[in-house]
């Protein structure tokens, strides 16, 4: 399951504005991003944490961006049939509105804030374990070629490089990950057998993967299916961490469900094109 926001995504408390007060990173930023990813037009709350003036509302429609000044943090406030959500949001991040696995309203850090590109999901890094039972699902071996659309931290094609000597690529839109998976290719070790690149993986060229792996929702792996039909040879796995690939039922060969370090239950699902 996709967690809610993770820093930031915390009831509001003296130690989670400490955390935000108290990084410098955050100094440097200068706008929050809140994306409607959701089927709907969402109302919100917000107002600058310091502040002592009532919330100002906002609405935001399907698909739009809200641009908000981010100098400093932000709470924000919504309606669930729970009740209220309050969360403070860091300056210079970028949020969406999306609904969670019971279909009710949640707010998650994004991957990006950017109009010339889909938002697929948010980022949520995958837990070693489930890393692992995905490269062994998709049997790679030292002669394979492993893409990971939507690389994060990197941490897929650096494990299939260093556990079994795989070349890989990676790719995400956000180059503050691209950096840090350049970082830790480079301390594991492996820096001239991954590569990374800043791009949008509905554009990109991934016919040269014998492997590709994928942590999206279901609506966006649904997007991405006929370039995986178009430009995969056959034979090629496509593994996905939690959601499936609609229409692909009769590709599935094998899945899985195992406890992860973070304590929860990960699908995996292996598909072969």
């Amino acid at each position: 399951m996709l967690k809610r926001i993770v820093v930031i995504g915390v009831r509001l408390g003296i130690a989670a504005l400490l955390i935000l007060l108290g990084n410098a990173q955050f100094a440097q930023k200068k706008e929050i991003t809140i994306r409607n990813i959701t089927d709907e037009t969402v109302q919100y709350r917000i107002k600058a944490v310091r502040s002592t003036a009532e919330p100002k509302k906002h609405s935001i429609k399907v698909d739009v961006i809200d641009r908000l000044p981010g100098e400093e943090p932000l709470t924000i406030f919504f309606e669930r049939p729970d009740g209220t959500q309050s969360y403070v949001l860091g300056p210079g991040l970028p949020y969406s509105f999306r609904y969670d696995e019971n279909g009710d309203l949640e707010l998650y850090e994004g991957s990006h804030g950017r109009n010339d590109a889909v938002d697929l999901a948010p980022f949520v890094a995958t837990p070693p374990a489930v890393v692992e039972k995905m490269l062994e699902m998709a049997k790679v071996g030292k002669e394979d070629v492993v893409y990971d659309l939507g690389c994060g931290d990197g941490r897929i094609v650096i494990m299939a490089a260093v556990k079994y000597g795989a070349s890989g690529l990676g790719i995400d839109l956000d180059p503050k990950r691209i950096e840090e998976s350049n970082i830790n290719a480079k301390g594991a070790g492996v820096e001239k057998l991954v590569k990374f690149r800043v791009e949008d993986v509905t554009k990109s060229d991934i016919s040269k993967a014998t492997v590709v792996t994928m942590y999206l929702l279901t609506e966006s792996n649904e997007l991405m299916r006929p370039q995986l039909e178009k430009q995969l040879k056959k034979g090629v796995y496509v593994v996905t961490h939690n959601y499936r690939i609609p229409g692909w039922e009769l590709k599935l060969v094998e899945e899985a469900e195992i406890k992860g370090e973070d304590g929860g239950l990960h699908n995996i699902y292996a598909y072969r094109r």
